[in-house]
């Protein structure tokens, strides 16, 4: 037994057979160099002879995909990992970005992280860009948004430039009118008193310097407050309380009063609004400067230091205070101290428990009162945000206050005297109805920027014709509910039109305006309808676009002429009411909407050269000149507005004749691409970088202080190199 484990060959069979079955193991495959050089190969990774080469070897440990299948699952794989890489990097950008930057830290590596964006995350939305800019009185820059008249003029100069493939510089003119008499320049003697009690309130003092007024003339502007402002802006101050509060300023027998921001205020807005219905050379020194817009800044000046000390213990009057100074400096143009002011208005409404409804124990004098004081902030947010297209300061996300009434008890008890109107229907229908107006357009404005929140930073409004479409199907979807408001119009508050012409619509009729009616009617009549087109040009804007134009016979289109027939039918309003009345005279509001419609026709011809609606827009734009020329017998600004339209009608025939060319025979220039009417993508001739690159045309800074040129004649070629510009076009 041990022998035949001592000698091999007596071992079972078996056991023989085993040992001969055993192989060498074998490389699956070869590395490339042992394969090329018909070695040996192991599996080795890497292999041991690169390892002894010092060769690279191929061997990775990773399988070679060979056959379709295990192709697409490396792909799979690949694409799992590139994904939480990225992850990985947005977490840590967004770590990086909560974190405070470490001293000593290297200034390229800092901006670097900085330039990675952390993901906003579902249910967050991105503001849309905008524009920066650095209006004239303001020695920094701001920023004003997407939905803003500036950043729409922005986009139009530069798409003119471009056009016009010439740089046109504006050269700055020194100022005119309000650069020299800033609206917060303090008074040389200041306050009397204030050296001695600087925190205590000035309640007997009367401030000395300045350009103020007898008590005589002060009640001349206190009685034009009530036919104006008060029934046709918003009706937040009880008229029989104010008077009763004046008598009890006065002092000294009736010669002097002491000082009252409100009634300050309400002087300064009806100052600025009655110098700018007079003839510059009569408006004397209410006017200083020759700038109506500035009139009244001491009263206002002086209402504002009187204020100063409320914003700790604010009442009702402050609140008042705050949105009557908001108009004002509105009317100014000083639209970032508009909306400046606007925020204090709503800090200061919950501070006083506006939002909340008032409750039933308190007279329902004092309850209507406070929800017309809450629906006036909401107005002036909502006017202000879509105006400059910034964040509304109101959180609309939670349940407000039941709207004011317009019955004839609750127009009883306002503390005013009016006749009612019929149909139910009082003077404080109005307010009523502009309220509803507001809160329809702006639910609108809220989804349709809303829906194009998802679009990537940077990326333009419009990156194709379907995202196009699709946010002109969200903003249609809610013209139903706009209509619905035109259709609750009581009929005592509809502008009549001419030719059984239909009220609040674009069939282009001319309006009636009605014999023997009270001019606070008429004018709230007047403001109603106009105030409609006025948010639906804004509303409709974002199609009259300069980086893609829209399809033929598409919804979007569709809006962009919606909007070109309301600025016209606005157009219509303004110079028919200007020719026919003196409704309108010095009612700034007027200006500004009639600013923004002629500018946004100024586009639509542009875009739109051989539109239906072009002979319309351009006959408009010419109404346009002559309403600015009326205002501009009165008030600065307008006079250079109408310059400047002159010369762009002009100059912008020239270029229409050309556009015809490019857009209708498709004989584009070098820098458009040929293609058909239906599908012209001006993304083809303004690249998105060169649009930020491009020379400045400055036709801007027109919109924001056209008060500060005196001439617009170096924007375009001379008149009589005409003929040689359209020939190199």
């Amino acid at each position: 037994m041990i022998g035949d484990l001592e000698n091999p060959a007596s071992a079972p069979e078996h056991q023989v057979g085993l040992r001969r079955r055993q192989r060498r193991v074998q490389v699956a495959r070869a590395c490339d160099a042992c394969r090329l050089r018909r070695t040996k190969c192991d599996n080795g990774v890497p292999c041991s002879k690169c390892i002894a080469r010092g060769n690279h070897c191929s061997n990775s440990g990773a399988l070679k995909a060979s056959t379709l299948t295990e192709a697409s699952e490396e792909i799979a794989c690949l694409k799992r990992k590139v994904q939480e890489l990225e992850t990985e990097l947005k977490r840590q950008a967004s770590d990086h970005h909560n974190l405070p930057s470490p001293i000593g830290s290297s200034p390229s590596l800092h901006s670097d992280r900085l330039s990675t964006r952390a993901d906003p995350g579902p249910g967050l939305k991105r503001y849309r860009d905008g524009i920066q800019f650095r209006p004239t009185r303001s020695s920094n820059e701001t920023w004003f948004g997407p939905s803003s008249l500036y950043s729409f003029i922005q986009r139009l100069g530069e798409f003119l430039n471009l056009k016009l493939q010439k740089e046109h510089s504006v050269h700055r003119l020194h100022p005119v009118s309000a650069s020299d008499h800033k609206l917060l320049d303090v008074p040389e003697a200041g306050l009397v008193g204030t050296q001695d009690r600087p925190l205590s309130r000035p309640t007997e003092d009367v401030f000395s310097a300045g350009i103020y007024l007898s008590l005589i003339q002060e009640e001349y502007f206190i009685n034009l407050y009530w036919q104006t402002y008060h029934t046709s802006l918003f009706p937040i101050v009880d008229e029989t309380q104010f008077k009763n509060h004046y008598q009890s300023l006065l002092v000294n027998g009736g010669q002097n009063r002491k000082p009252s921001a409100l009634v300050d205020i309400i002087i300064a807005m009806c100052m600025q609004y009655a110098t700018s219905t007079m003839p510059a050379e009569t408006q004397g020194m209410l006017a200083e400067g020759k700038d109506a817009l500035v009139a009244g800044r001491w009263h206002y000046w002086r209402g504002q230091k009187l204020l100063q000390y409320e914003l700790d213990s604010p009442s009702l009057s402050t609140l008042q205070c705050h949105l009557l100074c908001a108009v004002y400096t509105c009317g100014g143009s000083f639209h970032n101290l508009m909306i400046s002011t606007v925020g204090l208005a709503v800090s200061t409404a919950y501070m006083l428990g506006l939002h909340l409804d008032p409750p039933p124990t308190m007279p329902e004098k004092d309850r209507e009162m406070r929800r017309r004081l809450w629906w006036a902030v909401y107005l002036m947010d909502s006017k202000s945000g879509m105006k400059l297209g910034r964040p509304f300061m109101l959180s609309s996300s939670y349940f407000m206050p039941s709207l004011p009434s317009d019955t004839l008890e609750a127009a009883a008890s306002s503390g005013s005297m009016f006749t009612p109107i019929g149909q139910n229907a009082t003077w404080l229908s109005y307010n009523l109805h502009t309220v509803q107006l507001y809160m329809k357009v702006r639910t609108a404005y809220t989804a349709f920027y809303d829906h194009e929140s998802h679009l990537q930073e940077r990326q333009a409004l419009w990156p194709n014709h379907q995202a196009q479409n699709s946010g002109a199907e969200v903003l249609n979807a809610y013209a139903q509910s706009i209509h619905q408001w035109v259709d609750g119009i009581p009929e005592s508050l509809k502008l009549k039109r001419q030719n059984n012409g239909q009220s609040s619509s674009t069939d282009f009729s001319s309006i009636v305006l009605e014999p023997f009616t009270p001019p606070w009617l008429q004018r709230q009549r007047l403001l109603l309808e106009h105030t409609y087109h006025h948010l639906c040009v804004n509303l409709y804007r974002p199609f009259i676009s300069f980086t893609l134009k829209p399809l033929s016979d598409s919804i979007s289109e569709e809006l962009a002429m919606r909007c070109a027939s309301h600025a016209i039918m606005l157009t219509m309003i303004t110079h028919q009411a200007l020719t026919e009345s003196t409704l309108f005279d010095g009612w700034h509001e007027a200006f500004f909407c009639q600013w923004n419609a002629v500018m946004t026709l100024v586009g639509f011809v542009m875009l739109f050269p051989s539109s239906t609606l072009s002979y319309q827009a351009k006959h408009a734009i010419e109404l346009a000149i002559l309403v600015f020329d009326n205002f501009g017998a009165k008030f600065s600004v307008a006079a250079n507005a109408a310059k400047i339209v002159r010369d762009l009608s002009v100059k912008i025939e020239v270029l229409t004749r050309s556009s015809d060319l490019e857009f209708n025979t498709a004989t584009i220039s070098q820098d458009f691409e040929v293609g058909s009417l239906s599908s012209v993508s001006v993304d083809q001739a303004l690249p998105s970088q060169d649009l930020f690159d491009a020379p400045d045309f400055n036709l801007f800074d027109m919109a924001v202080d056209i008060d500060f040129w005196n001439s617009a004649d170096t924007l375009w070629p001379d008149l009589e190199n005409l003929s040689q510009f359209q020939a190199e076009i």
